[in-house]
């Protein structure tokens, strides 16, 4: 990292009464900112085994089921709770957990804690800066506290030239963990295109990352500290390999240790991947996400022996179930023991255009099994359910979320964008400043491009499930001849509220859409008449995430909207951008360089 970055409170607003949940919209904190917890601290209990499914001939749909909000009043909401353990029962006010945990998209997600806070990593593709480091106290609320990377490579793919991109590519499904040996936080991921990553640090919340690279691929890996040796264990295609590996320090490489080696193999599921690698008690577990071969049913499997390199390995599911009344499965993630000495798991969703969304489910040991589901408030262990309100055995932090913000662009000289903030692509510093107009975000084009998916300095943020607003202002007055400028909501395709500047300079509000590798060839709605030179519009999305839809509107005032154009379909694609809806602000050019436009804000509600 180049700058510790700093977050600042917003505005939004999490309500929370004692035994009531509402809305979890991620708010704004203020809030930037110890062994890794691995040892059983509890007795396993007694369960019988989960049997197989079996193998068919039956290729599964991939798309992800339609969600169902169901609407609950907030007297009839009992959270269940865990069996409290001794040490938890000193907790004043616990944590209170909903579903789905957090409303965003926040993928393949990775956990460990150390002392007394939690840490995650996400995959983050294309955007930059990558691989966000949130930060929790409770397990509930998460706060962006530092990012592994600025950029990734300086090259074609990052730089969007030549024909090369890094859309559905950049960091996949990066692995967390902490050596408590050399004190070092350790993040390692592939990247197509790239190779094998790992990065450590001594100061995960505020720390720069030293960068370590393998020309060779490690899919979704998991990384392992055993007897003083670090390993990569990649599961794919039904096959689970282990390979040993080491840092270079003088060539900044990770290396090799002799050959890799197949632990197990797994048949009768589909996409099976994401490997979770732990040593617990007697135990090496494998944690892994598959669907099975005869429906469409994303599912957690555990894996599990005594021999890391030559044992036999049992498998299990571990769960298989939704969330959040919402039947698509919620698999895929990490374990994690609390410093009571309880267990949970972070697990994310398929979630339509909002991406995908992780929860919190409890753990509990059956015969040196992590069973995953939720208590209910008598106790019972209710597996592979996760949709009732629980109670997390952990002080509230007293937290909220931060990982949206609204933004009003008064930066000084130097100072980092907010955390909430990323890049498509790598930024090219010299094209945007919050500084030259003190208050406003500048985005200057640097070059021709055709469409909004090949323009450099796209500032982008996140969206909100099930309902949320993204606003901004502009002024139009730098705009050239082919400039487009506004705001976008970029999902499986794009659509975009804003204002062109014609052959002629005239300056018109639009609205259209287009497939995302192509340019669009004509607007759904233009005004008919010219802006001003020196207008200011206001731009604005309204996002129905649980419809899948969003719809533009504008205004001249920031009070009196006008809805525009089209509704725009939503979704979620592997083969466009692979990551659920999030706003775009933009400015590009489609006939000379160098013109700009200037925003006064950004807002989400």
């Amino acid at each position: 990292m180049k700058d510790k970055r700093k977050s600042i409170k917003g505005a939004l607003i999490v309500a929370v009464s004692a035994f009531c949940i509402g809305s979890f919209l991620p708010s704004c904190n203020g809030n930037k900112k110890e062994g890794n917890g691995l040892s059983p601290s509890v007795e396993p209990g007694t369960s019988g085994p989960l049997s197989m499914s079996p193998e068919q001939d039956i290729t599964p749909a991939v798309t992800p089921a339609e969600e169902t909000i169901t609407e609950v009043p907030a007297a009839t909401i009992t959270p269940a709770a865990p069996p409290t353990s001794a040490a938890a029962a000193d907790i004043k006010k616990y944590a209170l957990v909903k579903y789905p945990t957090l409303y965003a998209d926040i993928p393949d997600p990775d956990i460990i804690r150390v002392g007394e806070n939690y840490y995650m990593t996400s995959t983050t593709m294309n955007l930059c800066p990558g691989v966000p480091i949130m930060k929790s106290k409770d397990l509930v609320h998460w706060q962006i506290v530092n990012y592994v990377y600025d950029i990734l490579e300086n090259d074609d793919y990052g730089r969007l030239e030549n024909g090369k991109d890094m859309y559905s590519r950049g960091s996949w499904a990066a692995s967390l963990r902490f050596d408590e040996a050399s004190g070092l936080y350790y993040v390692g991921f592939n990247s197509n295109n790239h190779g094998f990553y790992i990065y450590t640090t001594d100061d995960i919340e505020n720390g720069t990352w030293k960068k370590y690279k393998m020309n060779g691929f490690l899919h979704d890996p998991g990384l392992l500290f055993d007897n003083g040796k670090l390993y990569g264990i990649s599961a794919s295609g039904g096959t689970c390999r282990i390979q040993q590996l080491r840092l270079n320090e003088e060539k900044s490489a990770v290396e090799t240790v002799g050959g890799s080696k197949t632990i197990f193999t797994a048949d009768g599921w589909s996409l099976w991947e994401g490997a979770h690698a732990y040593k617990i008690g007697d135990y090496y577990y494998v944690c892994i996400i598959a669907s099975p071969t005869y429906k469409w049913m994303r599912t957690q499997l555990c894996y599990r022996s005594k021999d890391l390199l030559s044992g036999t390995w049992e498998e299990k599911i571990i769960y298989e179930g939704g969330s959040g009344n919402n039947g698509a499965g919620l698999a895929q993630g990490g374990l994690v023991q609390t410093q009571y000495g309880d267990w949970y798991g972070f697990l994310f969703q398929d979630r339509g255009s909002v991406g995908r969304v992780p929860s919190i489910v409890a753990v509990e040991w059956q015969e040196d099994w992590p069973m995953m589901g939720t208590y209910a408030m008598n106790g019972k262990f209710l597996q592979n359910q996760a949709d009732m309100a629980m109670r997390i055995q952990l002080p509230d932090s007293g937290e909220e979320n931060y990982f949206v913000d609204n933004d009003s662009f008064d930066y000084e000289e130097g100072e980092p964008l907010k955390l909430v903030w990323q890049w498509n692509h790598n930024p090219v510093d010299e094209y945007w400043s919050v500084t030259k107009r003190p208050g406003y975000l500048r985005l200057t084009t640097d070059r021709v491009v055709s469409n909004l998916y090949e323009a450099h300095n796209s500032l982008t943020q996140r969206t909100v499930g099930p309902k949320c607003e993204t606003e901004t202002k502009i002024s139009i007055a730098g705009l050239k001849s082919g400039d487009y400028a506004g705001i976008s909501a970029v999902s499986e395709h794009y659509g975009m509220i804003g204002v062109y500047c014609d052959e002629k300079g005239d300056k018109y509000i639009y609205q259209a859409d287009s497939q995302f590798m192509t340019a669009f060839e004509s607007f759904h709605a233009k005004t008919e008449e010219p802006l001003t030179e020196d207008a200011e519009v206001c731009l604005k999305i309204s996002y129905d995430l649980s419809g899948n839809r969003a719809t533009f509107s504008y205004s001249m005032d920031g009070e009196n909207w006008v809805e525009f154009g089209n509704q725009m379909q939503l979704g979620f694609s592997t083969s466009t951008t692979f990551m659920g809806t999030r706003s775009f602000l933009f400015c590009y050019a489609t006939k000379e360089a160098g013109g700009y436009a200037e925003f006064d804000y950004y807002k989400v509600r």
